[in-house]
Protein backbone atom coordinates (compact mmCIF):
# COMPACT_ATOMS: atom_id res chain seq x y z
CA UNK A 1 0.00 0.00 0.00
CA UNK A 2 2.90 2.36 0.66
CA UNK A 3 3.80 2.10 -3.01
CA UNK A 4 0.37 3.41 -4.00
CA UNK A 5 0.73 6.39 -1.68
CA UNK A 6 4.14 7.16 -3.16
CA UNK A 7 2.78 6.82 -6.70
CA UNK A 8 -0.04 9.28 -6.09
CA UNK A 9 2.11 11.55 -4.00
CA UNK A 10 4.81 11.85 -6.62
CA UNK A 11 2.21 12.99 -9.11
CA UNK A 12 0.56 15.35 -6.68
CA UNK A 13 3.93 17.03 -6.45
CA UNK A 14 3.16 18.13 -9.98
CA UNK A 15 -0.58 18.77 -9.63
CA UNK A 16 -1.80 20.46 -12.83
CA UNK A 17 -1.50 24.23 -12.86
CA UNK A 18 -5.14 24.56 -13.93
CA UNK A 19 -6.25 22.65 -10.86
CA UNK A 20 -3.99 24.69 -8.59
CA UNK A 21 -5.07 28.04 -9.99
CA UNK A 22 -8.79 27.30 -9.82
CA UNK A 23 -8.60 25.96 -6.28
CA UNK A 24 -6.94 29.09 -4.99
CA UNK A 25 -8.84 31.64 -7.10
CA UNK A 26 -12.43 30.59 -6.47
CA UNK A 27 -12.08 28.03 -3.68
CA UNK A 28 -13.83 25.43 -5.76
CA UNK A 29 -12.38 22.97 -8.23
CA UNK A 30 -10.24 22.40 -11.27
CA UNK A 31 -11.53 23.39 -14.67
CA UNK A 32 -13.89 20.66 -15.81
CA UNK A 33 -13.46 18.92 -19.15
CA UNK A 34 -15.36 20.71 -21.89
CA UNK A 35 -18.41 19.28 -23.67
CA UNK A 36 -18.75 15.52 -23.85
CA UNK A 37 -15.01 14.87 -23.96
CA UNK A 38 -13.74 12.72 -21.08
CA UNK A 39 -10.92 14.08 -18.91
CA UNK A 40 -7.37 13.50 -20.21
CA UNK A 41 -6.20 9.98 -19.35
CA UNK A 42 -9.70 8.57 -18.92
CA UNK A 43 -9.24 5.98 -21.65
CA UNK A 44 -6.10 4.71 -19.91
CA UNK A 45 -8.12 3.70 -16.83
CA UNK A 46 -9.36 0.16 -16.36
CA UNK A 47 -13.15 -0.40 -16.34
CA UNK A 48 -12.92 -1.04 -12.59
CA UNK A 49 -11.17 2.28 -12.03
CA UNK A 50 -13.74 4.12 -14.13
CA UNK A 51 -16.55 2.51 -12.14
CA UNK A 52 -14.96 3.44 -8.81
CA UNK A 53 -14.56 7.08 -9.83
CA UNK A 54 -18.19 7.12 -10.96
CA UNK A 55 -19.35 5.82 -7.56
CA UNK A 56 -17.16 7.74 -5.12
CA UNK A 57 -18.30 11.15 -3.82
CA UNK A 58 -16.35 14.18 -2.62
CA UNK A 59 -16.41 12.98 0.99
CA UNK A 60 -14.78 9.73 -0.13
CA UNK A 61 -12.08 11.64 -1.98
CA UNK A 62 -11.47 13.83 1.07
CA UNK A 63 -11.13 10.71 3.21
CA UNK A 64 -8.69 9.14 0.75
CA UNK A 65 -6.58 12.31 0.64
CA UNK A 66 -6.55 12.35 4.44
CA UNK A 67 -5.29 8.77 4.59
CA UNK A 68 -2.48 9.59 2.19
CA UNK A 69 -1.68 12.75 4.17
CA UNK A 70 -1.37 10.72 7.39
CA UNK A 71 0.51 7.84 5.76
CA UNK A 72 -2.20 5.30 6.57
CA UNK A 73 -2.56 1.97 4.72
CA UNK A 74 -4.96 2.00 1.78
CA UNK A 75 -7.67 -0.57 1.13
CA UNK A 76 -7.90 -2.31 -2.23
CA UNK A 77 -10.66 0.13 -3.30
CA UNK A 78 -8.60 3.11 -2.10
CA UNK A 79 -5.64 1.81 -4.05
CA UNK A 80 -7.74 1.53 -7.22
CA UNK A 81 -8.98 5.13 -6.89
CA UNK A 82 -5.54 6.48 -5.98
CA UNK A 83 -3.95 4.90 -9.02
CA UNK A 84 -6.77 6.20 -11.22
CA UNK A 85 -6.29 9.75 -9.96
CA UNK A 86 -2.55 9.41 -10.51
CA UNK A 87 -3.14 8.45 -14.14
CA UNK A 88 -5.51 11.39 -14.67
CA UNK A 89 -3.15 13.90 -13.08
CA UNK A 90 -0.24 12.65 -15.17
CA UNK A 91 -2.31 12.94 -18.36
CA UNK A 92 -3.49 16.45 -17.57
CA UNK A 93 0.01 17.67 -16.80
CA UNK A 94 1.41 15.92 -19.87
CA UNK A 95 -1.13 17.73 -22.03
CA UNK A 96 0.55 21.03 -21.19
CA UNK A 97 3.85 19.93 -22.70
CA UNK A 98 5.01 20.22 -26.33
CA UNK A 99 7.28 17.35 -27.35
CA UNK A 100 9.83 17.44 -30.18
CA UNK A 101 11.52 14.47 -31.85
CA UNK A 102 14.42 13.70 -34.20
CA UNK A 103 17.52 15.89 -34.47
CA UNK A 104 17.26 18.85 -32.10
CA UNK A 105 19.40 21.96 -32.37
CA UNK A 106 20.13 23.57 -29.01
CA UNK A 107 21.61 27.00 -28.45
CA UNK A 108 22.57 29.26 -31.32
CA UNK A 109 24.44 26.74 -33.46
CA UNK A 110 25.87 25.27 -30.27
CA UNK A 111 25.10 21.55 -30.41
CA UNK A 112 22.83 18.87 -31.86
CA UNK A 113 20.91 16.17 -30.01
CA UNK A 114 20.24 13.16 -32.26
CA UNK A 115 17.36 11.59 -30.35
CA UNK A 116 15.98 9.10 -32.87
CA UNK A 117 12.79 7.26 -31.90
CA UNK A 118 13.63 6.44 -28.28
CA UNK A 119 13.57 9.94 -26.81
CA UNK A 120 11.68 13.21 -26.98
CA UNK A 121 12.72 16.79 -26.27
CA UNK A 122 11.05 19.52 -24.24
CA UNK A 123 12.00 23.14 -24.90
CA UNK A 124 13.20 25.58 -22.20
CA UNK A 125 9.81 26.65 -20.84
CA UNK A 126 8.39 23.11 -20.70
CA UNK A 127 11.56 21.79 -19.08
CA UNK A 128 11.31 24.42 -16.38
CA UNK A 129 7.64 23.53 -15.82
CA UNK A 130 8.62 19.90 -15.20
CA UNK A 131 11.53 20.80 -12.90
CA UNK A 132 9.61 23.26 -10.75
CA UNK A 133 6.00 22.05 -10.90
CA UNK A 134 6.20 18.29 -11.44
CA UNK A 135 9.42 17.68 -9.48
CA UNK A 136 8.98 20.50 -6.97
CA UNK A 137 12.42 22.10 -7.15
CA UNK A 138 13.09 25.75 -6.26
CA UNK A 139 12.95 28.22 -9.17
CA UNK A 140 16.22 28.42 -11.05
CA UNK A 141 17.78 29.37 -14.34
CA UNK A 142 16.00 28.25 -17.48
CA UNK A 143 17.73 25.26 -19.14
CA UNK A 144 18.15 24.64 -22.85
CA UNK A 145 15.57 21.86 -22.51
CA UNK A 146 15.02 18.31 -21.35
CA UNK A 147 15.38 14.84 -22.90
CA UNK A 148 12.67 12.38 -21.82
CA UNK A 149 11.74 8.81 -22.82
CA UNK A 150 9.51 8.49 -25.86
CA UNK A 151 6.85 6.48 -24.04
CA UNK A 152 6.91 7.81 -20.49
CA UNK A 153 5.84 11.18 -19.11
CA UNK A 154 8.31 13.00 -16.83
CA UNK A 155 5.35 13.54 -14.47
CA UNK A 156 4.84 9.79 -14.07
CA UNK A 157 6.33 8.39 -10.82
CA UNK A 158 8.43 6.06 -13.00
CA UNK A 159 9.34 8.93 -15.29
CA UNK A 160 12.69 10.63 -15.58
CA UNK A 161 14.25 13.37 -17.60
CA UNK A 162 17.69 14.63 -18.60
CA UNK A 163 17.97 18.38 -18.06
CA UNK A 164 20.14 19.99 -20.74
CA UNK A 165 21.97 23.25 -20.05
CA UNK A 166 25.10 25.05 -21.13
CA UNK A 167 27.63 26.92 -19.02
CA UNK A 168 30.00 29.21 -20.89
CA UNK A 169 32.72 30.09 -18.40
CA UNK A 170 35.71 29.29 -20.54
CA UNK A 171 37.55 26.26 -21.89
CA UNK A 172 37.91 23.63 -19.14
CA UNK A 173 41.45 22.27 -18.85
CA UNK A 174 41.20 18.53 -18.15
CA UNK A 175 44.77 18.12 -16.88
CA UNK A 176 43.59 17.40 -13.32
CA UNK A 177 41.29 14.52 -14.32
CA UNK A 178 43.73 11.74 -13.40
CA UNK A 179 44.84 13.24 -10.08
CA UNK A 180 41.56 14.01 -8.31
CA UNK A 181 40.90 12.35 -4.95
CA UNK A 182 37.19 11.66 -5.33
CA UNK A 183 36.72 10.62 -1.69
CA UNK A 184 38.08 13.98 -0.55
CA UNK A 185 35.95 15.76 -3.13
CA UNK A 186 32.85 13.95 -1.89
CA UNK A 187 33.52 15.10 1.69
CA UNK A 188 33.81 18.71 0.51
CA UNK A 189 30.60 18.42 -1.47
CA UNK A 190 28.70 17.04 1.55
CA UNK A 191 29.82 20.03 3.59
CA UNK A 192 28.76 22.44 0.85
CA UNK A 193 25.35 20.77 0.52
CA UNK A 194 24.76 21.12 4.27
CA UNK A 195 25.46 24.86 4.05
CA UNK A 196 23.07 25.26 1.11
CA UNK A 197 20.24 23.82 3.20
CA UNK A 198 19.93 27.11 5.08
CA UNK A 199 18.79 28.89 1.91
CA UNK A 200 16.51 25.97 0.93
CA UNK A 201 14.75 26.15 4.30
CA UNK A 202 14.39 29.91 3.98
CA UNK A 203 12.56 29.34 0.67
CA UNK A 204 10.25 26.75 2.26
CA UNK A 205 11.89 23.68 0.73
CA UNK A 206 13.07 20.60 2.67
CA UNK A 207 16.75 19.98 3.37
CA UNK A 208 18.83 17.68 1.17
CA UNK A 209 21.74 15.48 2.16
CA UNK A 210 24.41 14.08 -0.15
CA UNK A 211 24.59 10.38 0.74
CA UNK A 212 27.43 9.44 -1.58
CA UNK A 213 28.39 8.34 -5.06
CA UNK A 214 25.80 6.23 -6.88
CA UNK A 215 28.38 6.00 -9.67
CA UNK A 216 31.94 7.27 -9.08
CA UNK A 217 33.22 9.90 -11.54
CA UNK A 218 34.83 8.73 -14.77
CA UNK A 219 36.48 10.88 -17.44
CA UNK A 220 36.63 9.87 -21.11
CA UNK A 221 39.80 11.51 -22.39
CA UNK A 222 39.07 10.69 -26.03
CA UNK A 223 35.60 12.26 -26.00
CA UNK A 224 36.41 14.96 -23.42
CA UNK A 225 33.36 13.88 -21.45
CA UNK A 226 32.78 13.22 -17.77
CA UNK A 227 30.02 11.31 -15.99
CA UNK A 228 29.08 10.40 -12.43
CA UNK A 229 26.00 9.93 -10.22
CA UNK A 230 25.06 11.14 -6.72
CA UNK A 231 22.58 9.76 -4.22
CA UNK A 232 20.56 12.36 -2.29
CA UNK A 233 18.36 11.98 0.76
CA UNK A 234 15.94 14.32 2.54
CA UNK A 235 14.69 15.00 6.06
CA UNK A 236 11.14 13.84 5.28
CA UNK A 237 12.08 10.30 4.29
CA UNK A 238 10.77 8.55 1.21
CA UNK A 239 12.89 7.29 -1.64
CA UNK A 240 16.30 8.89 -2.13
CA UNK A 241 16.90 10.87 -5.31
CA UNK A 242 19.41 10.10 -8.04
CA UNK A 243 21.35 12.81 -9.89
CA UNK A 244 23.11 11.22 -12.86
CA UNK A 245 25.37 13.73 -14.60
CA UNK A 246 27.18 13.92 -17.93
CA UNK A 247 29.46 16.83 -18.86
CA UNK A 248 30.55 17.29 -22.46
CA UNK A 249 33.46 19.71 -22.75
CA UNK A 250 33.43 22.21 -25.59
CA UNK A 251 35.53 25.02 -26.94
CA UNK A 252 34.22 27.77 -24.66
CA UNK A 253 32.11 25.95 -22.11
CA UNK A 254 30.41 22.78 -20.98
CA UNK A 255 27.20 21.10 -22.08
CA UNK A 256 25.51 19.70 -18.96
CA UNK A 257 23.12 16.75 -18.96
CA UNK A 258 21.54 15.88 -15.61
CA UNK A 259 19.16 12.95 -15.16
CA UNK A 260 16.92 13.22 -12.10
CA UNK A 261 14.97 10.23 -10.80
CA UNK A 262 14.50 7.99 -7.78
CA UNK A 263 17.43 5.81 -6.61
CA UNK A 264 15.53 2.62 -7.41
CA UNK A 265 15.70 3.65 -11.07
CA UNK A 266 19.51 3.56 -11.20
CA UNK A 267 19.62 0.20 -13.06
CA UNK A 268 17.27 1.70 -15.66
CA UNK A 269 18.91 5.13 -15.88
CA UNK A 270 22.50 3.88 -16.19
CA UNK A 271 22.12 2.26 -19.65
CA UNK A 272 19.89 5.13 -20.82
CA UNK A 273 22.55 7.69 -19.92
CA UNK A 274 25.16 5.61 -21.70
CA UNK A 275 23.01 5.80 -24.84
CA UNK A 276 22.23 9.52 -24.49
CA UNK A 277 25.92 10.15 -23.89
CA UNK A 278 26.55 9.21 -27.52
CA UNK A 279 23.68 11.28 -28.96
CA UNK A 280 25.18 14.69 -28.14
CA UNK A 281 27.55 16.51 -30.48
CA UNK A 282 28.91 20.04 -30.41
CA UNK A 283 28.51 21.71 -33.79
CA UNK A 284 31.50 22.80 -35.87
CA UNK A 285 33.42 25.61 -34.23
CA UNK A 286 32.27 24.70 -30.70
CA UNK A 287 34.08 21.40 -30.19
CA UNK A 288 36.81 20.93 -27.59
CA UNK A 289 39.39 20.58 -30.36
CA UNK A 290 38.37 23.98 -31.78
CA UNK A 291 39.88 25.77 -28.77
CA UNK A 292 42.18 28.64 -29.75
CA UNK A 293 44.48 29.70 -26.88
CA UNK A 294 45.15 33.02 -28.59
CA UNK A 295 41.53 34.24 -28.43
CA UNK A 296 39.59 31.87 -26.12
CA UNK A 297 39.51 32.17 -22.34
CA UNK A 298 40.24 29.29 -19.95
CA UNK A 299 37.82 28.41 -17.12
CA UNK A 300 38.90 29.09 -13.55
CA UNK A 301 38.18 25.46 -12.60
CA UNK A 302 39.03 22.00 -13.87
CA UNK A 303 37.31 18.62 -13.82
CA UNK A 304 36.89 18.65 -10.04
CA UNK A 305 34.95 21.90 -10.21
CA UNK A 306 32.54 20.43 -12.73
CA UNK A 307 31.58 17.62 -10.40
CA UNK A 308 30.74 19.88 -7.45
CA UNK A 309 27.66 21.36 -9.14
CA UNK A 310 24.11 22.07 -8.00
CA UNK A 311 21.72 19.28 -7.03
CA UNK A 312 18.08 18.62 -7.93
CA UNK A 313 15.49 16.29 -6.46
CA UNK A 314 12.33 14.62 -7.64
CA UNK A 315 10.07 15.08 -4.64
CA UNK A 316 7.74 12.34 -3.51
CA UNK A 317 4.66 12.22 -1.32
CA UNK A 318 6.13 12.74 2.12
CA UNK A 319 8.29 15.72 1.15
CA UNK A 320 5.27 17.40 -0.40
CA UNK A 321 2.89 16.69 2.44
CA UNK A 322 5.44 17.95 4.94
CA UNK A 323 5.50 21.23 3.00
CA UNK A 324 1.72 21.54 2.73
CA UNK A 325 -0.62 18.58 3.14
CA UNK A 326 -3.75 20.75 2.94
CA UNK A 327 -2.66 22.01 -0.46
CA UNK A 328 -2.33 18.44 -1.73
CA UNK A 329 -5.83 17.58 -0.50
CA UNK A 330 -7.21 20.61 -2.36
CA UNK A 331 -5.45 19.49 -5.54
CA UNK A 332 -7.03 16.01 -5.31
CA UNK A 333 -10.49 17.42 -4.66
CA UNK A 334 -10.05 19.93 -7.50
CA UNK A 335 -9.22 17.23 -10.01
CA UNK A 336 -12.07 15.02 -8.78
CA UNK A 337 -14.59 17.87 -9.07
CA UNK A 338 -13.72 18.21 -12.76
CA UNK A 339 -14.29 14.49 -13.28
CA UNK A 340 -17.64 14.61 -11.47
CA UNK A 341 -18.76 17.57 -13.59
CA UNK A 342 -18.07 15.50 -16.70
CA UNK A 343 -20.14 12.63 -15.29
CA UNK A 344 -23.05 15.03 -14.71
CA UNK A 345 -22.96 16.35 -18.28
CA UNK A 346 -22.65 12.80 -19.62
CA UNK A 347 -25.86 11.76 -17.83
CA UNK A 348 -27.69 14.74 -19.30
Amino acid sequence: MKHVALVLGALLAGAPLTARATVFEDGNSAAAPQGDAPPPGWDALSPAQQDKLAQIDEAGIQALAGKIDRGEPLSADDQLVAEALAILMTAEFDGKLTYQTGDIKVGDGLATLRLGQDYRFLGPADARLVIEEAWHNPPGEQPLGMIVPAKLSPADPRGWGVVVSYVEEGHVDDADAASIDYDELLAQMKEATAKENESRKAMGFPSMHLVGWAEPPRYDQARHSLYWAKELGGDEGGENSLNYAVRVLGRKGVLELNAVSGMTQLPEIRPEMEKIYGLVDFDDGNRYSDFNPDIDTVAAYGIGGLIAGKLAVKAGLFALLAKGGKFIVLAIVGLFAGVRAWFARKKQ
